[in-house]
């Protein structure tokens, strides 16, 4: 059994010592890279970001450098695809905006968006600028304290309004705020859209559509015809899955 012990934390020793080990390699990697912008190099620079990522780090950061690399090289289909990325984990960052709607501004649709739920709007300003995080660890603390509060009634007998609503108040507001980060975080990681890398033709049932690149459209599904996608004018069709960069 003590075998088994020391067996066990010499791999969690290693392992943890591999990890850190990889995460500075990875950051050394990204300063390069950013390097490489500050110089002109934005080919060398993406080269770069890109090995990062197969390292299995990923940032806000890295993929907004990589997005505006990719701007600076008119790519924008890659630059909207990399700003979107980015905003799954930086939400409503300022510099992040305001760089998104300068790429979104030489994106040449010729597409009306459909106007946005009031919901999703209410959603987003109250929420779309942050991470689960916040959300998940306020929600945990909630939890436990009220959890900490029955405790107390059973081993006390303890039984007032004001501990009867701090329980119920922690409680309610505990998962609430559990509710908020799982979903927050199920928008952040799942796979909604993507945008066009390249333009191309979309085979819908009134025709086909010429879709320039940049364009955001949403995934619907994967059939033999090609991905079905909607554009934003809420028209859906079918294009081929190597022109879409998920994000």
């Amino acid at each position: 059994m003590k075998s088994v012990l020391i067996f066990f934390l010499i791999f969690a020793a290693g392992s943890g010592l591999a990890q850190a080990q990889q995460l500075e390699d990875a950051l050394h990697l990204f300063d390069e890279a950013n390097r490489f912008v500050e110089s002109g190099n934005y080919e060398a620079a993406i080269e770069q970001y890109h090995t990062v990522l197969e390292t299995g780090y990923e940032s806000g950061a890295l993929y907004h450098n990589l997005a505006g690399a990719y701007y600076r090289l008119d790519e924008l289909g890659e630059s909207v695809r990399y700003y979107e990325r980015a905003r799954r984990l930086l939400g409503d960052d300022p510099q992040l905006l305001h760089n998104i709607q300068i790429v979104e501004s030489r994106v040449q649709s010729p597409f009306s968006e459909l106007p946005t739920p009031f919901w999703q709007t209410w959603w987003n300003r109250f929420f779309g600028q942050y991470s689960a995080t916040p959300f998940l660890v306020a929600g945990i603390s909630l939890y436990l304290i009220a959890c900490l509060l029955y405790a107390q009634l059973l081993w006390s007998r303890t039984r007032n309004n004001w501990h009867r609503r701090a329980r119920a108040s922690a409680l309610a507001s505990g998962l609430v705020l559990l509710l908020i980060a799982v979903v927050i975080s199920g928008e952040r990681n799942s796979i909604q859209g993507a945008s066009i890398l390249e333009p191309t033709t979309m085979t819908a049932e009134t025709g086909s559509i010429e879709v320039p690149e940049g364009v955001k459209v949403t995934l619907i599904d994967e059939t033999v015809a090609g991905i079905e996608v909607r554009l934003p004018n809420g028209v859906q069709g079918y294009v081929d899955a190597s022109i879409l960069g998920e994000f």
